[in-house]
């Protein structure tokens, strides 16, 4: 009995060995076929991450006696955990395999589906607010660890002269299946509103759960073109050779920089600069109005949630139409210029939201919602490929991470200050020329005027930059 436990042991530690620390792509059908498997994971990702944020996290929320204000910063709590990414920095110049790692953070979802069954429990609305809070926290803790660690996975599976064109159906895809499940679930809660919320909820719950599930099936099926250990005919070693060369290797390593010290040479660099300024302008636009724009539609405007998932998804077709146009322009012409444009349409999209109120709410939405849809087609892709094309492959994984938690500290702060104007102005009784002046107006116009900020730091200090091509992305390496 015990000989056959320990053969089973062995078996299964070789079989994690064999899919997480082996699975080296030997061929161009790998790499497609590791490119296809992240299409699937990362959709899994993006439905999961709408399904735990906005208006569906400020419904379970709301049931549960938070404040919009709150509601707002709670939803900003995945930029703070963007902090736990720097302090694991010098574990991740270790690391010489990514894939056991962002499949293990990616697991940890399950914590999402967890937080629509609180409301089932016998406690005080207090601590059920406390229990999510606490679980959500910790769940994109998880989730901000393997973030670097994926984005340099399928940054090296991808070659550099079709980004644009692969990010954009990427995107095209999860856009298409987003939509769709979010329409499925506003339908679901605007039908258990009226009879039992908590119902929906647990519905909501059980397809996180599947999500996860499927996220890190196909992770696990992606093949890894980073080697760990190679010997001198410059094949991979494992095992025994491995674990001798990792020991020889951490006795030779007397150099290894702090985190203020990799933090003050990336900033030593000019395109790191720049990528990182960007990116920061634009963390300040979103997170100083758009957090608390879910429950402004939600309560004070009044509008259904079948009437913004239609709306959503109409919009979401669109995009789905516009994106792998705009990403074939972006090969074409430049990250940064359909940057540019893209986060432009963002900030007209505040603009729309500024100017939205109870009696013209459901025409001004279909307006920012349109100009949201043409904006999301590519500020996250432009974003990510400006940082890509500015940042040294050596360093890649080491610069994505400071720039993802510092940018993710900053939104967490500038949430804060947006829920405490929020609170302020929505005290102060504000009116302009006789009607009245709702907090998240104000709040928008804000994002609009650092949004056109962003634009103009782009077109005079971004684009005028010349790029060094990588080319040794998205090629066979063995």
């Amino acid at each position: 009995m015990r000989n056959n436990i320990m053969y089973m042991q062995r078996y299964l530690m070789g079989q994690i060995r064999r899919i997480y620390y082996m699975a080296l792509p030997e061929s161009k059908e790998d790499y497609k076929k590791s490119r296809i498997y992240y299409t699937t994971a990362d959709t899994a990702t993006q439905t999961i991450a709408q399904l735990v944020g906005g208006t569906f996290l400020a419904s379970l929320m709301s049931y549960c006696g938070i404040s919009d204000a709150n509601i707002g910063i709670i939803s900003s709590l995945v930029s703070l955990a963007a902090l736990s990414q720097l302090f694991l920095i010098n574990f991740f110049k270790r690391l010489k395999k990514y894939k056991f790692l962002v499949c293990v953070t990616s697991l940890q979802r399950i914590l999402f589906s967890v937080i629509y069954l609180i409301p089932l429990l016998a406690i005080s609305n207090s601590m059920k607010g406390i229990i999510i809070v606490l679980l959500y926290f910790i769940g994109q803790i998880f989730v901000q660890i393997g973030l670097p660690a994926s984005q340099d996975w399928i940054a090296s599976l991808v070659p550099s002269r079709l980004r644009g064109k692969y990010f954009s159906i990427k995107d095209s895809v999860a856009v298409f299946v987003v939509s769709t499940t979010m329409l499925l679930a506003g339908m679901i809660l605007d039908f258990f509103t009226k009879r039992n919320i908590v119902t929906g909820f647990i519905l909501i719950s059980v397809m996180i759960f599947l999500l996860t599930m499927l996220n890190v099936i196909c992770l696990s099926k992606m093949k890894e073109p980073r080697v760990s250990y190679v010997n001198e005919h410059g094949k991979e070693m494992h095992g025994r050779l491995a674990k001798k060369a990792k020991e020889n290797e951490i006795a030779a390593d007397t150099e290894s920089l702090s985190i203020w010290q990799e933090i003050k040479e990336a900033l030593g660099n000019r395109k790191f600069r720049k990528a990182f300024t960007i990116q920061c302008i634009y963390t300040f636009s979103f997170f100083i109005c758009a957090p608390f724009n879910a429950s402004y539609q939600i309560k004070d405007l009044s509008l259904p949630y079948t009437f913004i998932m239609v709306i959503a998804f109409i919009a979401n077709l669109y995009r789905i139409y516009i994106t792998p146009k705009i990403g074939r322009l972006a090969d074409r012409f430049g990250m940064a210029k359909m940057l540019r444009y893209s986060l432009f349409c963002l900030g007209l999209n505040f603009l729309a939201m500024a100017l939205t109120v109870p009696g013209n709410a459901y025409l001004m939405t279909i307006v920012a919602t349109f100009f949201s849809a043409t904006a999301w087609s590519f500020v996250g892709i432009g974003l990510f490929g400006v940082q890509l094309d500015f940042f040294r492959s050596d360093k890649r994984m080491t610069w994505l991470t400071i720039t993802s938690s510092v940018s993710g500290v900053l939104g967490f702060f500038v949430s804060i200050l947006g829920g405490n104007l929020l609170d302020y102005l929505q005290k102060s009784n504000l009116m302009l020329f006789g009607s009245r002046l709702y907090a998240q107006q104000i709040l928008n116009f804000l994002g609009f005027l650092t949004t056109l900020l962003a634009v103009c730091y782009i077109r005079f200090y971004v684009e005028t930059e010349k790029l060094d091509t990588n080319r040794s992305d998205g090629r066979i390496n063995i």
